[in-house]
C-alpha cells in the first residue's frame, strides 16, 4: 500500500501546496490538512481520475484521515487487477 500512499500525498500535495514529505497517513482530512467541503471534492475528483476509482458519496463521508482515503483506494485498485 506504500505506492498507493506516496501517490495520495502527491496528489493532497498539489491541492493544499504541502509538500508530500511534510504529509502524515494519520493526517486529519479537514483538522490537519484543512479541507473544507469544496476542496475535499475537488480532491476526491482527482484522487477517483488517477486511481480510475469511484468513492461514492456515503464512503467518501466516512474519511477522517488520509489512512481511511489510502485504505479505499487500495482495497478498489487491487480489486480492480
Amino acid at each position: 500500500m506504500g505506492a498507493t500512499q506516496d501517490k495520495l500525498k502527491m496528489i493532497i500535495s498539489e491541492y493544499v501546496d504541502i509538500a508530500p514529505d511534510s504529509i502524515d497517513i494519520n493526517m486529519n482530512l479537514q483538522l490537519d490538512i484543512g479541507l473544507d467541503s469544496f476542496g475535499l471534492i475537488s480532491l476526491v475528483c482527482a484522487i477517483e481520475s488517477e486511481f480510475n476509482i469511484s468513492i461514492p458519496d456515503q464512503v467518501l463521508s466516512g474519511f477522517t484521515t488520509l489512512q481511511d482515503m489510502a485504505e479505499y483506494i487500495y482495497k478498489q485498485t487491487q480489486e480492480s487487477i
